[in-house]
């Protein structure tokens, strides 16, 4: 065993330790305050309807960059061992019984071989999500850029989505020089870095680092067209919180000369051009609504709010891009919070319209 013999060891139980604990450097990357939402005509419109989120701010945050050592982390769960333990900060959306339970598996341990370039993570578990991948790898990667380790190794997924090879790529780093890293695997480190990015801690807070990170991505792709689009993002065939008549609302929108998409039919490349020539964009929650991060400034967002989970994340990536956002409340017939559940009952279309009608006239012009 060795010099990992360290890894195995349960220190007593005691009071959970932080991150900043256990690091044995701390960068502090930015610190950001409470900033209110912008909401198109102040949340009211002329005929009295009201947006969703109306008087919600941001919360303050301090984010940083830890390096860490002697530590294990669980692929699975990419929670972080120390000392036998799990560091209870770096379980993002987990199971509290199961992060309770996590203890270091020597036949699962993978030893990464210690190197002048630190190791460092940069996916949450739902890495192939692209809203995560957004919201959590890009602004990881580009504080690892601005911090000096652009030489970083990458822990990244064993298998590759073509959209994450080529936002690693824009980014500065290549796939090949990463990590892979696979499920049910555990891998020890003498060193590793670890930003506050990749455990949601920046979820719900405006970040300027993160926007520096997108509006540097954005730049490498030349415009295509002017600002002309307004486009509706389709859930489509997706199995969660799809809409029963979401290709009616489609059709309607395309007689307006709207462009509807489903995001995940396009390159990485593809949306952000796309998406730097909204006007508006209008969708529900999920991963295609994040390409609002490409979006320039003064777009608008119209965002369908399922009342059965009412989530501010799309929200806070479109203020966090300096987007005007408008909510509309859609009931759907759920009683319980469930964050993948469809609607139980169609769309008013109608209503729909009539608040577009209104919300047009704050668009940004052509």
């Amino acid at each position: 065993m060795g010099f990992f013999r360290k890894f195995f060891r349960r220190t007593a139980d005691t009071d959970p330790v932080s991150l900043k604990d256990v690091a044995s450097s701390v960068t502090v990357l930015e610190t950001v305050p409470a900033v209110p939402v912008s909401l198109v005509s102040g949340g009211v419109l002329g005929a009295g309807e009201t947006s969703v989120f109306q008087g919600w701010v941001s919360e303050p945050a301090t984010l940083c960059l830890y390096e860490l050592q002697d530590v294990v982390l669980d692929r699975s769960l990419m929670v972080f061992l120390k000392d036998g333990k799990p560091l209870l900060e770096t379980a993002y959306v987990q199971d509290p019984a199961a992060v309770a339970a996590l203890t270091v598996r020597p036949d699962d341990l993978v030893t990464v071989p210690d190197h002048a370039a630190p190791a460092a993570v940069c996916c949450d578990h739902w890495n192939s999500n692209y809203y995560h991948w957004l919201s959590h790898t890009l602004p990881t990667l580009h504080a690892l850029r601005i911090t000096g380790h652009q030489d970083a190794r990458l822990m990244l997924p064993a298998s590759m989505r073509p959209w994450q090879v080529d936002t690693l790529a824009l980014s500065g780093f290549e796939a090949q020089n990463g990590i892979p890293t696979e499920h049910g695997k555990q891998y020890a480190f003498r060193r590793v870095l670890y930003a506050d990015y990749v455990r949601g801690a920046a979820d719900f807070s405006v970040s300027p680092l993160s926007r520096a990170a997108y509006e540097s991505l954005a730049a490498t792709q030349p415009a295509t067209g002017p600002r002309d689009l307004r486009i509706f993002i389709e859930r489509g065939p997706a199995s969660n919180r799809r809409i029963p008549n979401e290709a009616e609302l489609t059709a309607a929108l395309q007689a307006r000369g709207f462009l509807c998409v489903r995001a995940e039919k396009l390159t990485a490349a593809e949306q952000i051009q796309t998406f730097k020539r909204a006007r508006l964009i209008m969708g529900q929650l999920g991963s295609g609504m994040a390409n609002c991060v490409w979006c320039q400034p003064g777009t608008v967002m119209f965002e369908l709010v399922a009342e059965h989970h009412q989530n501010p994340c799309n929200l806070l990536m479109g203020l966090q891009a300096g987007l005007t956002y408008w909510g509309k409340l859609m009931p759907t017939g759920q009683q319980d919070d469930d964050h993948i559940a469809q609607s139980e009952q169609p769309l008013d279309i109608a209503s729909v319209l009539r608040e577009l009608d209104q919300i047009e006239q704050y668009l940004p012009p052509v």
